[in-house]
């Protein structure tokens, strides 16, 4: 009886120590891949209502899907609805104030976030079917003969993370600054309207939301919807940038892992089953790419011709006087930090391009006797491909197109100057409606 009992116990441990044993390896095939490393930004991203999908840790990519039963996309569309009320009561509010070059940039704002809010809600209706195209890409990609050639490396999962921390801390410091430059006009306000009757926080909401509180009460409630609606709608325009570069990352990371093998067999013989092999690794990178332009290139599109907008916007308003010197240093932070964002999203969108024509080099100096057919099939489409990411066929992400934006914004930025009139300072109206 106890010898029986003693076997029973061992069998089971047996079955336990084999399952532990299945799940780490089915857990560390998952190491490594786009959905692995883009989860945290996507958790980031329903914090502040966007992208309801659910399943996001889970080790297995296809239970990653949009739900509709499910709190994320009920707190998506609570968003949104109230989000819809919200801009309509602002853009109506500027309009009857009369536009100008500050109140159109805040309408054109208002309507860009909200649009993209709504572009990301349909990215999670598909987002099953974009992991389904980086996991029929991946695939290969996964095995050891890849991953030894990206030891000691930075991997995919810490490029894309560690641009979302950074960037996302510094988004978090703006938002800090923009509160206190806030503050600290509506101090100047007070000082100069001699303002009695109404409290410091009262002042700053009412002065702060106009088009809300001249419909709304002012209680702790409508503050509190107000203010989760503007943090989300912030964020919204930052994570936008970062969306597109945890994308491009995958994309990119693929064909530097091609280059990678090439080097490490530069000057080697190698069988042609190897070229072969190496072309349909190629060629599903290639095909992820135009998976990846076309359910994204409307994202690409908005991003550059709103950062683009708004950095000429913003360099026209460099040269406005302002009263409390918290609004010079928000005003230069903001703005260089729209820069720095726009330009490292341009930087790694081209970055695909890049990496897919990085291998050419080496594919022209491998020996004449390992010529083959394969090879040769590999090199043309190496050479002539263009593998490249777009703003829906409008423009390629290239690294021209940086400097192109940069001459375009100076030219504008003349004829801004030459025509339009300067915003006088909003810390002398003593008006809140």
């Amino acid at each position: 009886m106890n010898i029986d009992s003693t076997n029973h116990k061992r069998k089971s441990n047996d079955r336990r120590v084999n399952w532990k044993s299945f799940g780490w390896q089915y857990a560390r095939s998952n190491v490594g891949t786009f959905h692995h490393a883009v989860a945290p930004v996507l958790l980031l991203g329903q914090c502040i209502t966007l992208l309801p999908v659910v399943n996001i840790f889970n080790v297995n990519f296809r239970t990653a899907r949009f739900k509709l039963r499910s709190f994320r996309c009920i707190y998506s569309l609570l968003y949104l609805a109230l989000t819809g009320v919200y801009c309509v009561l602002s853009i109506r509010w500027y309009i009857r104030k009369g536009l100008n070059i500050s109140y159109f940039a805040n309408c054109v704002y208002m309507v860009v976030v909200y649009l993209s809010a709504w572009l990301f809600f349909f990215v999670a209706l598909r987002w099953h079917t974009i992991l389904d195209a980086f996991g029929n890409c991946e695939r290969s990609f996964l095995r050891d003969h890849y991953r030894r050639q990206t030891r000691g490396t930075f991997t995919l999962s810490w490029k894309i993370r560690l641009a979302t921390i950074v960037i996302f801390t510094l988004a978090l410091t703006e938002d800090w600054l923009s509160y206190y430059s806030a503050y600290q006009s509506n101090m100047v306000q007070i000082a100069t309207c001699n303002r009695t009757n109404v409290t410091v926080w009262q002042n700053f909401y009412l002065r702060e939301h106009p088009h809300v509180f001249h419909l709304m009460p002012f209680n702790g409630f409508t503050i509190a919807v107000t203010e989760w609606i503007n943090r989300c709608m912030r964020y919204t325009w930052t994570y936008l940038d970062i969306f597109i570069i945890s994308f491009c990352y995958g994309a990119q990371f693929r064909y530097e892992q091609i280059f990678r093998r090439l080097l490490a067999f530069q000057g080697i013989a190698c069988p042609a089953n190897f070229w072969h092999n190496l072309r349909l690794d190629y060629v599903a990178v290639s095909e992820l790419v135009n998976v990846l332009d076309t359910e994204f290139g409307h994202l690409i599109l908005l991003a550059c011709a709103n950062d683009m907008y708004f950095i000429a916007t913003q360099l026209f308003n460099g040269f406005q006087r302002r009263r409390a010197i918290a609004n010079y240093i928000y005003f230069w932070y903001s703005l260089l930090l729209l820069m720095f964002r726009t330009i490292l999203m341009l930087y790694v969108g081209s970055g695909v391009y890049v990496a897919s024509t990085s291998p050419l080099q080496l594919l022209r100096n491998v020996p004449s006797n390992s010529w083959g057919l394969d090879l040769q099939r590999l090199t043309d489409e190496v050479a002539s491909g263009e593998n490249v990411l777009s703003g829906k066929q409008f423009f390629f992400l290239k690294r021209q197109l940086i400097l192109a934006m940069a001459g375009t914004l100076v030219t504008y930025e003349l004829v801004l100057l030459d025509q339009v009139k300067k915003t006088p300072d909003s810390a002398t109206d003593c008006s809140y409606f």
